[in-house]
C-alpha cells in the first residue's frame, strides 16, 4: 500500500477536478455513507468549484452539496485517467468509494485493510 499520502500528494489528485461535472459517486464500503439525505444520487451532473485537504478530510464543494470523505489513518488517493461504475466482481479488489466524472475520470479511496473505515458525509449548500 505504500506510505501515508501528504496533503500535497492529495491535493494534486483533487487538482483536476475543479470545473468537471460529477456523473456518479459509488459509496462500496458498506459502512461509510454517514448521510441519507442528500442521497449519492443527488451529486449527479454537479459542478465541482473547489477541492482541498485539510487533516485527511477531503472536501469537495459542488454548486449545490459539499461532499467530505474522511480518509482515516491509512486511506489512499488514486486518480483514475479511465473510470466506469465499479460492478462487483469475486475476488477482484474494491474501493471503498470511487468518484465518476461526466469526462470519463475519477477517485478512487482505497483502504489496506478490510475493515473499511473512510467515511462519506454529503451536506446541502446553504442558499
Amino acid at each position: 500500500m505504500g506510505t501515508i499520502q501528504s496533503a500535497a500528494e492529495i491535493e494534486s489528485l483533487l487538482e483536476p477536478l475543479t470545473g468537471q461535472k460529477i456523473a456518479a459517486l459509488q459509496v462500496l464500503g458498506i459502512n461509510s455513507l454517514k448521510t441519507l439525505s442528500p442521497p449519492p444520487e443527488a451529486l449527479a451532473g454537479e459542478v465541482v468549484t473547489a477541492a482541498d485537504v485539510v487533516d485527511r478530510i477531503l472536501r469537495v464543494d459542488t454548486t449545490s452539496h459539499v461532499i467530505s470523505f474522511d480518509l482515516q489513518r491509512t486511506g489512499r488517493v488514486i486518480l483514475l485517467e479511465s473510470a466506469e461504475p465499479y460492478r462487483f466482481a469475486a475476488g477482484a479488489n474494491r474501493p471503498t468509494v470511487r468518484l465518476l466524472m461526466v469526462d470519463g475520470t475519477g477517485l478512487d479511496l482505497i483502504e489496506p485493510a478490510k475493515t473499511k473505515r473512510i467515511t462519506v458525509t454529503i451536506t446541502t449548500r446553504p442558499a
